[in-house]
């Protein structure tokens, strides 16, 4: 029996990735002007918890005019409020809350969280986010609570490693070394890497501060733990893929070490503020490199958002330097 006209189905040609694709790509790079017209930021914004991360990446996304979407990934759940305090009329500003509920993706039958299935489904975002940034649509990518993503992926590399078919790992027994971190940084770095390459001019990615402890003497013939220092909730090299780093620090008039507030004399009894230190700064506005800078400050109630004017990323002559601390 003849088929009707129209009805055979065929698949459309699979894409080959051979020599002439990827010439057809350097040519279009080489048109298009691309380093020029990329000029990519790729920043990260480090603090411990309230110091107005998110706050200052979506004032960086939309600096200078840059219009367009602007894609959050909000893994710890927390960027609505921010949003809508902040920019509650703009409606190219998208939040992908990546654990969700109501996603049976990301769940065992059990209820448990599947965390291999949940780092899957971030690579699968970035996947359809590139498609979208393909087609010019986006100016500003928010990777929103990279730490907690960092322990999404050890969760995901313990179920890895027990459940390999070729020794796996009991994750209680004295067997596994620091060797096997190389599995939860492999799922960490290569998330990283994709959103880093995004065809976005602006990239922000927020890490929490976290102490470093050590036993020291007390001076009685006794050791205590005592915190010694800070470092970033990354694993290590992972600073090599910012271009520009912005630790922020929350202050208040007398410091309070164990929640990571440091001391401001000038500010009153209820007051608060945040300054942020230019920590790396690589190419344009390198002059501001080791700057500290007030990006908010509230005194007796009222709220007075400085930010950092002066990264716009722009052409044309920057703003005026508001809010440098001279004294830091």
């Amino acid at each position: 029996m003849k088929e009707p006209e129209g009805s055979i189905e065929t698949e459309p040609p699979k894409q080959t990735y051979d020599r002439d694709f990827y010439a057809k790509a350097f040519e279009q790079a080489t048109r298009a002007g691309g380093r020029a017209a990329l000029r990519p930021v790729r920043c990260a914004l480090v603090a411990k918890e309230n110091c107005c991360k998110t706050g200052l990446a979506l004032e960086l996304a939309r600096a200078g005019g840059n219009e367009g979407e602007i894609h959050i990934f909000d893994i710890d759940s927390s960027a609505e409020n921010t949003v809508d305090y902040v920019y509650p009329d703009d409606k190219n500003i998208f939040i992908h809350r990546l654990f969700d509920e109501t996603d049976g993706s990301i769940f065992h039958d059990d209820n448990s969280t599947d965390w291999v299935g949940l780092v899957d489904k971030v690579s699968w975002f970035v996947n359809v986010l590139g498609e979208r940034a393909a087609e010019g649509k986006v100016a500003a990518v928010i990777f929103d609570g990279g730490s907690t993503f960092l322990k999404w992926c050890e969760f995901a590399m313990s179920r890895i490693l027990m459940e390999r078919e070729n020794a796996p790992i009991d994750m209680d027994s004295d067997r596994f070394n620091q060797a096997e971190w190389r599995v939860r940084n492999k799922l960490f770095k290569n998330t990283i890497n994709r959103i880093n390459s995004l065809p976005v001019s602006r990239v922000f990615f927020t890490f929490h501060l976290k102490d470093v402890k050590n036993y020291v003497d007390l001076g009685n013939g006794t050791k205590g733990l005592m915190k010694i220092g800070e470092k970033v909730d990354w694993p290590i090299d992972t600073q090599r893929l910012f271009s520009q780093q912005i630790w922020l620090n929350r202050y208040m008039k007398e410091e309070d070490e164990a929640a990571g507030v440091k001391a401001d004399p000038k500010l009153g009894p209820n007051d608060w503020a945040v300054k942020a230190t230019i920590e790396e700064m690589k190419g344009r506005y390198t002059e501001h490199l080791g700057e500290t800078h007030t990006v908010i400050e509230v005194k007796k109630g009222k709220v007075n958002w400085t930010g950092l004017p002066f990264l716009t990323w722009e052409n044309g002559d920057q703003p005026p330097e508001d809010g440098v601390d001279e004294d830091e």
